[in-house]
């Protein structure tokens, strides 16, 4: 009767095992993953493994997130759409000059910019792990994991080094940044640039002029302005609590 017994419940719990099996190898097969894709991706393609070429990644509000791990190559049409739109505003720069000197300003000018950027939540959430090499930017939420080389870009979150002749605007970046302007919400690492704003700096900035709200790491340039405490060393240096040439704390 015992053996009997034992016997039901081994086969029982063998059969909830290899259900349990079955599950997790259909899920795993479901996940649409290829080799080789084409930007802007597919809403049916979950993971590229391998090589990514095409105009860039855009705004999907059906698609929740893609992984890319490998090489992202994109010939994107940014810099020609910025050309036509700065091509626009000087035709029609002294009309615009006009319009805004007639009228009123009546807001109180706030002389402690947050320095903070906004706009974090487009979709798909894009996740690179590898290499970028973009002429543009990207048009959605994206974080990455290693090397980025482009004209301009905008990460959420950013491991890595990123090089780009017009600059990087980061939300959380661990690395190296190289750019004529940066912009970082929360900075562990270092920018290198003209111009370089940051919200929180646990690291250093390195540049011609240079603003953080929360310093509590360096500031290496010609004028650099903090709205807290922290070290810098300048032609120029502000903080909270006086200016002071060549070096500030």
């Amino acid at each position: 009767m015992k053996l009997n017994f034992y016997l039901v419940v081994y086969l029982f719990t063998s059969s909830i095992c290899i259900a349990q099996d079955t599950i997790i190898t259909n899920s795993i097969v479901l996940k649409n993953t290829h080799v080789i894709g084409f930007s802007p991706m597919s809403r049916k393609v979950e993971e590229i493994n391998g090589f990514v070429f095409g105009v860039g990644h855009i705004d999907n509000k059906y698609v929740v997130k893609q992984t890319i791990n490998g090489f992202n190559l994109e010939v994107n049409p940014a810099p020609a759409i910025g050309a036509f739109i700065g091509f626009f505003y000087i035709m029609y720069l002294p009309e615009i000059i006009e319009k805004n000197s007639k009228r009123k300003d009546n807001v109180k000018i706030n002389t402690e910019p947050s320095l903070k950027i906004l706009n974090w939540n487009k979709t798909p959430h894009l996740k690179i792990n590898g290499l970028n090499i973009s002429t543009g930017c990207f048009f959605t939420t994206t974080s990455m994991n290693g090397l980025n080389i482009s004209l301009a870009n905008k990460f959420n979150n950013f491991n890595g080094i990123s090089i780009t002749p017009l600059g990087t605007i980061i939300n959380n970046q661990n690395g190296i940044s190289i750019g004529l302007i940066n912009a970082n919400n929360n900075l562990k690492g270092s920018v290198f640039g003209v111009y370089n704003q940051t919200y929180k700096l646990d690291g250093a900035q390195f540049g011609i002029v240079n603003f953080v709200r929360k310093n509590s790491g360096i500031q290496i340039g010609v004028f650099n302005r903090s709205f807290s405490r922290g070290f810098q060393i300048g032609l120029w240096n502000k903080n909270s609590k006086r200016s002071f040439p060549v070096i500030n704390w």
